[in-house]
């Protein structure tokens, strides 16, 4: 615990950062942050990780913001003793937190791990899901609309398993959240106001600044961050490469678990990291 923020490191080995989800969905203690950390030390690696403000273990009340989290993943580090650049991996909401810290901090990444995700634009933070174009959209536009009539943890579980249930290829692998009658009277978390500051920030314009190799990583049949999201980032940013998950949804690392680690491995053994740039300053803002 560092001034109520709560930093983790697990494993041994090379330092990797774990970037945790803004919307403090995926953090150490839930499934998709966990298998990613066991993942990652089972390639011996240190994971360097943290608990969001007002959420987990983190004591720290939360403003909800990039900059906010910009700002604990700088604490992270340097908590950490990490002054030189590292790794790092993010996916989904994580993955765009992570662009925006290379834009901000090119000096302290070496090498970024992109999963499911993207650099924003409305409908990219909003996900594909809201896309008219889908089929699920009538059922997400009426649980979204019921959302924000009533604003407690109630909708939003519903609006949260509906999504859980077709992130995946394989439905068994889902875990939606028991509905409990007390949720509809408590307030919801910090998921919907997340989504309302993510669809105002687009890093688009801007990928080609981030140096670093980069690894892109995407389920065929991803519906929160689709598809294009991971091949305009591929497209755009200067030494990156792109591998598809033809049986994964949004979560490739759960739904072909082997062949997303070996491509993993293999990225971080024989792809040299970024030059540390000339300056040590930051590079500009986050939006």
């Amino acid at each position: 615990m560092h001034n109520g923020l709560a930093v983790y490191r697990f494993g041994t080995g090379e330092p990797i950062l774990f970037m945790p989800g803004p919307h403090r969905f995926q953090r150490p203690g839930l499934r998709s942050a966990d298998a990613l950390i066991q993942g990652l030390t089972s390639l011996d690696r240190t994971v360097t990780t943290f608990d969001p403000p007002g959420s987990g273990r983190s004591t720290r009340p939360a403003h909800l913001s990039m900059d906010e989290m910009l700002a604990c993943t700088d604490e992270a580090l340097d908590t950490s003793g990490l002054h030189r650049p590292v790794d790092a991996i993010g996916h989904s909401m994580g993955g765009f937190t992570l662009i925006a810290y290379a834009l901000r901090r090119p000096q302290r990444i070496a090498r970024l791990v992109l999963v499911g995700t993207g650099a924003g634009g409305y409908m990219q933070a909003r996900g594909a899901l809201w896309n008219r174009r889908h089929p699920d959209f009538a059922g997400m536009a009426a649980l979204g609309i019921l959302q924000t009539a009533i604003p407690t943890r109630g909708p939003e579980r519903l609006l949260r398993n509906y999504i859980e249930r077709r992130s995946f290829v394989d439905p068994s692998q889902a875990h939606p959240t028991p509905v409990h009658p007390t949720d509809w009277l408590q307030p919801r978390s910090g998921h919907t106001e997340w989504h309302r500051i993510a669809i105002h920030l687009d890093y688009r314009p801007r990928l080609r600044d981030i140096v670093a190799p980069s690894l892109i990583l995407c389920g065929r049949f991803d519906p929160q961050f689709a598809l294009p999201c991971s091949e305009q980032l591929a497209h755009v940013l200067p030494h990156a490469r792109l591998q598809v998950f033809e049986r994964s949804g949004h979560y490739p690392f759960l739904e072909e678990p082997e062949r997303f680690w070996s491509d993993v491995r293999g990225f971080l053994a024989n792809t040299a990291a970024a030059a540390p740039p000339d300056s040590a300053s930051p590079t500009g803002g986050t939006s």
